[in-house]
């Protein structure tokens, strides 16, 4: 994807089926990587094949300390933010730090 909004706007599009999608985390050579999983529902032949979105952005240290990323889209537009904590209107997406790449997210 091309930006963490994107993903939060994937993400918190699940609210509206009940169901909580953290946005996973982790740190490799000097980049940040952001990341949600999900499932083709509904493809034909492809029905429950796992995806991976995903972003990624220079390492930035300060990142590290938020726990949430935002979303509150109203009449001003839409807006994204890390946070340490959940604001009431805002969509929240917890954010699961991870110690490392996950085995199944191949590089190139």
């Amino acid at each position: 994807m091309s930006s963490l909004p994107d993903i939060a706007r994937l993400a918190s599009s699940m609210v509206s089926y009940s169901i909580v999608m953290p946005i996973y985390r982790y740190v490799e050579n000097g980049y940040m990587y952001y990341f949600i999983q999900t499932t083709y529902r509904d493809y034909y032949k492809f029905y429950g094949i796992p995806i991976i979105y995903f972003f990624r952005s220079r390492f930035n240290d300060e990142e590290l300390k938020y726990k949430y990323v935002l979303l509150k889209v109203d009449e001003t537009g839409e807006r994204v933010e890390l946070s340490d904590r959940s604001r009431p209107g805002w969509a929240a997406m917890p954010i699961v730090n991870l110690k490392g790449r996950p085995s199944f997210i191949q590089t190139s």
